[in-house]
């Protein structure tokens, strides 16, 4: 599976409306083990890595709501799940775990985007 869009190089311009918030990581999330090496947007893999293990939120690059909002980035909530963070805003978005399709460790989060996938 993908993702939920199917689709690959989208960036924020290019969201795609869905009628409810994505609970599983977008073709292009970051946070996906199929995410392309080192399509990060602007934000280095450290940048990303201190979103994720902050209290920072981040939204969905690939799908916003049919009133044209962004839905918050379900990718980095399974993440945080996965490395158990738990951020203290009782509003942030809040899945379950998937280890098999999302990251589970900062160090394999680097090697795959700062190292292109370990090539």
């Amino acid at each position: 599976m993908r993702g939920v869009s199917g689709r690959k190089l989208v960036n924020g311009e290019d969201a795609a409306p869905c009628a409810k918030q994505p609970a599983k990581a977008c073709s292009d999330c970051p946070w996906a083990r199929a995410a392309l090496p080192g399509w990060l947007g602007s934000l280095s893999a450290d940048e990303w890595l201190a979103v994720a293990h902050g209290e920072s939120t981040a939204d969905c690059h690939a799908l916003k709501s049919e009133d044209d909002e962004p839905w918050a980035c379900a990718g980095l909530a399974i993440y945080r799940r996965n490395v158990g963070k738990s951020v203290r805003d009782p509003e942030a978005l809040r899945l379950p775990a998937d280890r098999e399709r999302v990251f589970t460790t900062p160090m394999e989060f680097k090697e795959h985007h700062d190292n292109e996938g370990g090539a």
